[in-house]
């Protein structure tokens, strides 16, 4: 990590944007809040991303270990028509360990961009007061929160430019939280749901998530939609995409059928998946019998189309 030079407000600005663009998404909290704490000459610091539908959100603190959590941000009191606080000091429960002299200097912040989500920040100042002015101090947090916007759609973009360059892909992506909450979306993402749900304008997912499905990697289907979830920390990108007739089979007889359906030979399939000729012409009974059909031809076409619905999906083999 580079050393850069904080010694303004314009400087910082620009460094919590570079670690926005820089940095992996879930580098870039941690990095942003330590930048913010060590210019402000605060003691330390938490930050806590939320939607107002549902917690936990995202809580990242600096350093690490600093006694505080999301639900002491949550329960800071503010204000409808002020939405910071100075507090001196600040109360005893949001004190370090051994320590009782330090004021308090709290922001919450709603995201821009249409979206739902708002961010406690609050850090621990010197007694004497901060090293900089606090209305600096409360623009350089309203630029942190929008840098991490930037870098969450940094992070979903990904999708994006792999669709463009004609490369595999997992479906369209957004990223969530466990309630559904969407914290940022590719135009992908939102037009595939503008044409199922009749707009693209949700702040929360427009349909129920299995329990199930918010253990790793897991997946689920509404209406003509199917979803797959992949763990990020505390939220979950989502995939998703239309439905196709080889989602009635399972993961290995997908991959079965598809190379099936290239022409390969049961004696070639069997090699390339390292298991037995009969365990192959059992899969492809299987296969055969949920997609009602009975012929190879059958077969390649039901693969053809799925991926003409879902650019990429011929090539998920291993």
């Amino acid at each position: 990590m580079t050393e850069i030079d904080t010694t303004d407000l314009d400087r910082i600005i620009q460094a919590l944007y570079t670690a926005a663009i820089e940095d992996d998404w879930l580098t870039f909290r941690p990095h942003a809040l330590a930048i913010l704490c060590q210019w402000a000459g605060a003691g330390s610091g938490a930050w806590h991303t939320h939607s107002s539908s549902a917690l936990p959100g995202e809580f990242t603190e600096y350093p690490q270990g600093t006694g505080l959590n999301r639900e002491q941000l949550m329960a800071l009191p503010f204000r409808l028509d002020k939405r910071e606080i100075h507090l001196k000091p600040l109360p005893p429960a949001l004190q370090p360990s051994g320590s009782a002299d330090d004021d308090g200097y709290a922001v919450r912040y709603a995201h821009r961009g249409g979206g739902d989500l708002s961010s406690s920040v609050l850090l621990r100042l010197p007694v004497k007061g901060a090293v900089r002015p606090l209305q600096e101090i409360r623009r350089a947090i309203g630029h942190m929160i929008e840098a991490d916007t930037l870098a969450l759609r940094h992070f979903i973009q990904r999708d994006e430019w792999l669709y463009s360059l004609g490369r595999p892909n997992r479906g369209c992506a957004a990223l969530i939280d466990s309630h559904g909450a969407i914290y940022v979306a590719s135009r992908r993402f939102r037009e595939l749901l503008a044409e199922t749900f009749g707009t693209g304008t949700f702040t929360v997912l427009p349909c129920p998530i299995p329990e199930s499905a918010l253990d790793s990697d897991g997946d689920f289907s509404h209406q003509d939609l199917h979803f797959r979830l992949s763990r990020q920390e505390a939220l979950y990108v989502i995939y998703a995409r239309r439905l196709t007739a080889l989602d009635q089979l399972s993961p290995r007889e997908q991959e079965i059928a598809r190379a099936l359906s290239t022409g390969k030979t049961f004696k070639s399939v069997a090699r390339q998946f390292n298991i037995a000729i009969s365990t192959v012409a059992n899969h492809a009974s299987r296969i055969y019998k949920k997609l009602g059909i009975y012929r190879r031809e059958e077969l390649t076409d039901l693969t053809r189309t799925s991926a003409q619905v879902n650019p990429g999906e011929t090539d998920k083999r291993p």
